[in-house]
């Protein structure tokens, strides 16, 4: 495997940064190289032997692949996320791969941060990520702070941080307000930041196809229309399955979704509904062929794609949003797709490849007036996740 000219310069950059502060933060587009640009920093840096990569599970292979093909000089070692606690070796170096999706909750951090912790002190550190903070800079406060030489060091928790950087307000939820800690300063925040980023666009680096979204108007039958609507006026609904209950917006929001793909889970049970508007308008307009990918987001979907689908590629909208390269598919169709804008921007970039001699066109599959519809606006054109409070309860 040879490195483009870009990342070998990209590595140059970063390295300088990593070899001054300890941390440098690959943020580049989705499908530009930022694995073996994280490889070549790795390679520059004399005083390593020892590397620990750390990503999420699907994108282990894809690890695999570019170090086998990468003649390197280092020892590499690759776990995903999930297995870092078993990890009892030191290195001397580790590499954050996909660092937005693991280890940037806020404002209280989880198990596998807790986990990464133990391995990163005092270790130098290379975060990669396509969308660094998606849901904004607050996103980076527990990523960095896994780090000795953290730009927030003399901040001791996210609440002290928040104090400094956030915008408080609260929502109130049966009677209690409750603290909402999503809105920072923006600027203040990344100037304080920007200097350990090495950022790089699909376009500046001279790509040919930037993906396209094609949004396609599926219209559901009388029967399922009113369905939906019934459940949007009472919270439950009659089906053939049984007596589906929703007694949260969660939920609500979730079946709702659900319903429009011909799913549905009550309780503890998956079903397969009869209603097939998504099915029949892929098989009319693009066929069953190996050249499709679908994206499925609920597990029941699975089911019934493969029931009327035997040659496409059916995977996982929330699993495959990231690490996976799909540039010598044809047509990508997102059946349904999850509340996240991160995901929602990494998933659609999947076709993108410098290899690629053709034009890049997403397929989503919206109703309109309905949730899908809901979901597409927030998440792609005003870069937002889609939660309870921008959820429109409107019938169709």
């Amino acid at each position: 495997m040879t490195p483009y000219t870009y990342q070998v310069e990209l590595a140059s950059n970063a390295y300088e940064i990593l070899r001054e502060d300890m941390i440098v933060y690959l943020a580049m587009e989705e499908r530009t190289g930022k694995s073996l640009t994280a490889i070549l920093v790795a390679e520059k840096c004399e005083q390593v032997d020892t590397v620990l990569i750390i990503t999420k599970k699907k994108a282990l292979d894809g690890w695999y692949e570019t170090l086998k093909a990468f003649k390197h000089t280092k020892s590499y070692t690759v776990v995903n996320y999930h297995q870092v606690n078993k990890i009892k070796d030191k290195y001397d170096l580790i590499l954050l791969d996909e660092s937005h999706n693991y280890i940037s909750s806020f404002p209280k951090v989880g198990k596998l941060w807790k986990d990464v912790n133990k391995l990163t002190k005092f270790i130098p550190l290379i975060y990669i990520s396509a969308t660094p903070y998606g849901q904004g800079p607050q996103q980076l406060y527990h990523q960095f702070a896994l780090s000795s030489w953290s730009p927030w060091k003399v901040h001791n928790s996210f609440y002290e941080w928040f104090r400094m950087y956030g915008k408080p307000y609260s929502i109130e939820i049966n009677g209690i307000n409750i603290p909402q800690y999503d809105r920072v300063d923006n600027e203040l925040a990344i100037n304080c930041v920007k200097h350990l980023f090495v950022t790089a666009t699909r376009q500046g680096l001279g790509f040919t196809h930037e993906p396209t979204d094609i949004v396609h108007d599926i219209k559901l039958s009388d029967d399922t229309r009113a369905v939906y609507n019934e459940l949007v006026k009472h919270d439950l609904v009659e089906l053939s399955v049984g007596m589906l209950v929703c007694d949260s917006s969660p939920k609500l929001r979730t079946s709702l979704h659900q319903l429009e793909g011909g799913t549905i889970k009550i309780d503890a049970n998956r079903y397969v509904l009869s209603n097939t508007e998504k099915v029949d308008f892929i098989l009319k307009k693009f066929g069953d062929k190996k050249s499709l990918v679908i994206m499925y987001n609920y597990i029941a979907e699975k089911q019934k794609l493969e029931k009327h689908f035997k040659k496409a590629l059916i995977l996982q909208a929330t699993s495959y949003a990231e690490g996976v390269d799909l540039h010598k598919y044809q047509d990508l169709v997102i059946y349904s797709q999850d509340f996240s804008t991160a995901r929602h921007t990494q998933r659609r970039a999947r076709q993108s490849n410098k290899k690629r001699d053709t034009p890049i066109n997403v397929h989503y599959l919206l109703v309109k007036g309905a949730i899908s519809w809901q979901v597409y606006k927030t998440v792609s054109l005003n870069k937002k996740n889609f939660v309870d409070s921008v959820f429109n309860r409107s019938t169709i």
